[in-house]
């Protein structure tokens, strides 16, 4: 039996139902495995205690953890937090369309839990922590302490991404890995800048559970039979949170109330106010309201969808794709439907667009609704929207147990410190899979390099190679040691045994693709000379238009290294400065000893590989420049440099470093004097010659 979750903590923050049930079943079965769970809420317009006590959870509330010590601290943010909002408001600034109003009691509120999270993780030291997403200010607050306090955070984005792209301006910058349903979500998410190394689809986590339970105990049958409705036709009509005009289902609540085989079932979104709920309500004549039910949160939307035979949407709302995946036929609100809005169900061909007066004639005509929807499109929808149907909750629990390892990965230091050192240069490739680019990175290294010091090549080629490239291996000679990489088995493995019996005083690791330009050698040496031994260099990168692929790693404001000026033209002039960077990628030169005593290439770290090795140089030599970008130092990809959007390398790379990875982008353009505009400029300008 697997025994890893035995006594691990994991804090999981909720807040309300609807969200909750996403959470709840992962954490439900973690604790089946061993671990120990905690839920935290806090405090909001609607307690979030109201959640865990219906739920029947053991919770802490984030207050719990303040103490008469913390006023002052406390006192400091509240006042910070009612200066901001006092400037944006002296500046006209208004949250999405509508002006909101914020009170001293939310900002103080703010203000206390800023200092509750921090002294929680303080107290709590969890091995992990789980929550629905970093949107709202809770959400945010804890994933800044978790990582400030280097604890992984995980969070779990519900539903779909129904907004144009700008309303996702809260909502797509993760400093978490996140977890969504499906492909579309993540394709709709990374289009408005989200960070594609960090979104995940993993499926919705209660869905396919809930469809089963829900089948297993006969909920319809239960709940028809409660209500006094086992004969009659159920429309379920869905609102969000800002309610339209009743008036607009006035045909249908019309027929409903004069057909007693017809009943309705008016869900409210959680999040709206009961005097809101009350006035819409009361806008509906009384005679009108006869077989139908408002519905709050006294019923969770599954029992909802289970007792319904139908599902009408009147506004946006995620309880759409779930009322496809029950299988209940999905009627769209003409007044509700957009063309080509995103994530149209309508547009999709799995829901069908129908005015009121149409939909309550066909009430009435008890016409088959399942007939307007093509079967086959339903599939394909829900293969898009879902990326597992029946094992999501496995593959959270997974990735979860990858990051706690990552997260824990033990110091390491590679054996070979005594190998004697007969060379001056170890430049280590992996052969390319096409035979002319092979060829050419070889004549790159073999016309750049003469005369610059004597070094051996190490080739590390696959087990299975074309007919060409064997031929290029065969015909080579020299200084070459040539490692064969046995199928099935990890490349970076292979290439930290191969480094333990390199000759040379210096190891030169270049990127597949990749070939070095004139006086390349000549430059790490003098490089050397001037920084010592034990340093870490990187080059200038382009690519075959000339553009910079590689100049120095920095961190975005998602919190992702990106290369520094990246698409900008070779040439561009902040490009051009020797400096020291937390990272560099594609490429690195470094001592063999200092390469062994940081522990090598982590396997684990797949396409994050020479990002991870900074890192861990960065931790082992606690020298914040051990790593020097060095700009004479120029290089050229000979072919497209692989994406880096692998599931498991970025589990491992943001499990481990999540803490380390703070903007500095930023940072870069102020040293460098480069406004906001001036970058727009450089880049439309390179982009342009790139076209001609």
């Amino acid at each position: 039996m697997d025994n890893f979750w035995k006594n691990k903590k994991i804090i999981a923050y909720i807040a309300l139902a609807h969200h909750t049930r996403f959470i709840t079943p992962v954490m439900e079965e973690l604790s089946s495995r061993g671990a120990r769970i905690q839920y935290v809420v806090g405090q909001a317009e609607r307690s979030q205690e109201i959640t865990a006590i219906e739920l029947g959870l053991d919770y802490s509330h984030i207050f719990d953890f303040i103490t008469d010590e913390d006023s002052d601290e406390i006192k400091t943010n509240y006042l910070l937090l009612r200066q901001a909002f006092a400037n944006s408001l002296k500046n006209g600034f208004l949250l999405g369309a509508q002006p909101v109003t914020v009170t001293d009691k939310t900002l103080y509120a703010t203000a206390i839990e800023y200092v509750g999270f921090k002294n929680l993780l303080d107290k709590e030291k969890p091995d992990l922590c789980f929550a629905l997403h970093e949107i709202n200010r809770w959400g945010k607050m804890f994933a800044f302490w978790a990582k400030k306090k280097n604890c992984p955070l995980i969070t779990l984005q519900e539903g779909m991404a129904y907004t144009l792209d700008f309303g996702h301006s809260g909502s797509a910058q993760y400093s978490t890995l996140n977890l969504v349903w499906g492909e579309k979500a993540k394709k709709k998410l990374v289009g408005f800048e989200a960070p594609g190394s960090k979104i995940i689809p993993v499926g919705n986590t209660h869905l396919t559970t809930e469809i089963a339970s829900q089948k297993e105990h006969g909920t319809r049958k239960i709940k028809r039979n409660e209500y006094g409705i086992s004969d009659k036709f159920v429309s379920l009509l869905i609102l969000s949170a800002i309610l339209p005009d009743p008036k607009l289902f006035s045909p249908i609540f019309k027929v409903v109330s004069e057909n007693n085989d017809l009943k309705i079932f008016v869900k409210f979104h959680p999040s709206c106010k009961k005097k809101h709920i009350d006035k819409w309500t009361e806008t509906i004549t009384s005679q009108y309201r006869h077989n139908s039910y408002f519905i709050h949160t006294q019923e969770n939307s599954y029992n909802l969808l289970s007792m319904a035979d139908i599902c009408v949407l009147g506004q946006q709302s995620t309880i759409g794709l779930e009322a496809i995946a029950f299988g209940k036929p999905l009627i769209k609100m003409d007044f509700a439907y957009k063309k080509n809005a995103p994530n149209s169900f309508v547009d999709n061909g799995v829901a069908v667009k129908m005015s009121a007066e149409q939909l309550a004639c066909d009430l009435v005509e008890k016409i088959d609704f399942s007939k307007f929807i093509a079967e086959k499109k339903i599939e394909q929808y829900l293969k898009q929207e879902l990326s597992e149907t029946t094992q999501s909750i496995s593959k959270i629990c997974g990735i979860l147990k990858k990051t706690i390892l990552a997260h824990t990965t033990a110091k390491n230091v590679l054996e070979g410190l005594d190998q004697p050192l007969e060379k001056r240069w170890s430049i280590i490739i992996q052969v390319p899979d096409d035979h002319n680019i092979f060829l050419a990175q070889l004549e790159a290294i073999a016309v750049n390099s003469e005369n610059q010091g004597d070094y051996e090549l190490l080739l590390l080629e696959p087990e299975k190679k074309s007919k060409e490239v064997i031929k290029i291996l065969e015909s080579l000679e020299g200084d070459l040691i040539r490692i064969i990489i046995p199928k099935g088995k990890n490349p970076i493995s292979t290439i930290n045994k191969a480094v333990q019996n390199a000759h040379g005083e210096i190891l030169i690791f270049l990127e597949k693709n990749l070939a070095p330009l004139k006086g390349w050698l000549g430059c790490l040496s003098k490089s050397f000379k001037k920084h010592g031994p034990k340093k870490i260099f990187g080059a200038r990168i382009c690519s075959k238009k000339g553009k910079i692929t590689n100049a120095g790693v920095v961190v975005d404001h998602n919190n992702v290294p990106v290369c520094a000026y990246r698409h900008l033209n070779m040439e561009f002039p902040s490009a051009l400065k020797e400096r020291s960077f937390q990272m560099t990628d594609c490429f690195v030169a470094m001592e063999k000893n200092l390469f062994l005593n940081t522990g090598g290439f982590t396997p684990d770290a797949g396409s994050y590989l020479f990002l991870d090795l900074c890192l861990k140089a960065l931790q082992y030599t606690n020298d914040p420049n051990v790593i020097v970008y060095l700009p004479e130092l120029k290089m050229i990809f000979l072919d497209k440099r692989a994406k880096r959007d692998n599931m498991d390398d970025s589990v491992y790379f943001y499990g481990r470093w999540n803490s380390c990875l703070w903007e500095s982008r930023k940072k870069l353009l102020r040293e460098d004097g480069i406004s906001s505009k001036d970058l727009t400029h450089a880049t439309m300008s390179a982009a342009a010659q790139s076209i001609l």
